[in-house]
């Protein structure tokens, strides 16, 4: 997951509190279809408490001691958050088969869920999407936030008939959200003082070889490198592979070395080199071993994460496009 999406997602646990010190019932029930057999249980999550609900042929209902707060609902991997105060009698509907888009509520305290839902969805494409916001201009990053904040002060007016504790909150969390996207943008783009176009890279050191040995940055120098930071656990990376792949076979006669830097734990390591044999993936293929001096030099929040440097170790671009993106090739066909 991407750091600044936990970041934002943790936020809104860091901000409920309850409305009244009186415990109250909330009710919860639903209808699950298609469920696999190995999911049993629903886990409801509060800030002081995991509940588990017995799902019983597809159906669960529990009553929770909640007034007020924020919660996560999980069912296998789906995740979603909830508000749930005394008059919630919340009734969810989902297909397994389909968790996101099956979703729906009904019952009291369907208002304040369904805003949530569609906030969720909202920033999730923003966290999707995050590469090529932080590649945007100044003046085009300035004009996203103008239109984001917009979208989601709009949605609220939308819902402005649901618990004012929801909208307080979701007011005080777009705030972070927004300094924290800032944040990043300016750290990722050298504009706070760190790393920009021209600088000279920060190194790394003797990370072990796929193919045998050690690789330091220093070994690379006369070559331009495209550096691919990843990790076998990261479902985004691993759909990266294939047009990574593309890219070295199209660009193999031109001075470019392309360079993957596995950031997985060092009980990952059979991983890492079962999945370079099993995907067949070229290159340069690098285990980090935990070392994070340069990913933390780089202010890796998420992965993957592209970095482009000109032959004297220059940066060239501090986030590159993914090789998916339809602005490497240019970019590549571009260098001397």
């Amino acid at each position: 997951m991407n750091h600044l999406k936990r970041i934002f997602i943790a936020s809104i646990t860091l901000l409920v509190i309850a409305c009244n010190n009186t415990p109250k019932q909330s009710s919860i029930s639903g209808k699950i279809d298609n469920l696999p057999s190995e999911i049993t249980e629903v886990l409801l999550k509060t800030p002081s408490q995991v509940k588990k609900i017995k799902i019983n042929n597809g159906t669960f209902k529990d009553t929770i001691n909640v007034d007020g707060k924020f919660c996560f609902i999980q069912i296998g991997p789906f995740q979603k958050t909830l508000f749930l105060d005394k008059e919630t009698q919340l009734k969810i509907n989902l297909d397994a088969k389909d968790y996101e888009h099956s979703l729906s509520y009904s019952g009291h305290g369907e208002r304040a869920n369904n805003y949530l839902k569609e906030r969720e969805a909202y920033t999730e494409q923003i966290f999707e999407s995050i590469d090529s916001i932080n590649g945007l201009e100044p003046d085009a990053f300035k004009d996203f936030k103008i239109t984001m904040v917009g979208n989601i002060e709009a949605l609220l007016k939308e819902y402005e008939d649901i618990n004012p504790f929801v909208i307080k909150t979701e007011k005080e969390n777009l705030e972070f959200f927004i300094k924290n996207l800032e944040q990043q943008y300016k750290a990722i783009n050298g504009l706070d003082g760190s790393l920009k176009k021209g600088d000279l890279s920060p190194e790394f050191n003797n990370y072990e070889n796929f193919k045998g040995g050690t690789t330091s940055l220093k070994d690379l120098r006369g070559n331009y490198v495209y550096i691919d930071i990843w990790a076998t656990w990261c479902p985004p990376c691993k759909a990266e592979i294939p047009y990574l792949k593309k890219l070295e076979k199209k660009f193999h006669k031109k001075n470019i070395k392309f360079v993957s830097i596995s950031v997985d734990r060092k009980n990952a390591k059979s991983a890492w080199k079962k999945m370079i044999e099993e995907k067949e993936m070229g290159g340069v293929q690098l285990f980090a071993d935990e070392d994070q001096e340069f990913t933390n030099a780089y202010n890796v929040t998420g992965i993957p994460r592209f970095i482009l440097l000109d032959t004297e170790g220059k940066i060239i671009s501090a986030n590159a496009p993914r090789p998916s993106s339809n602005q490497i090739d240019d970019l590549l066909k571009s260098l001397p």
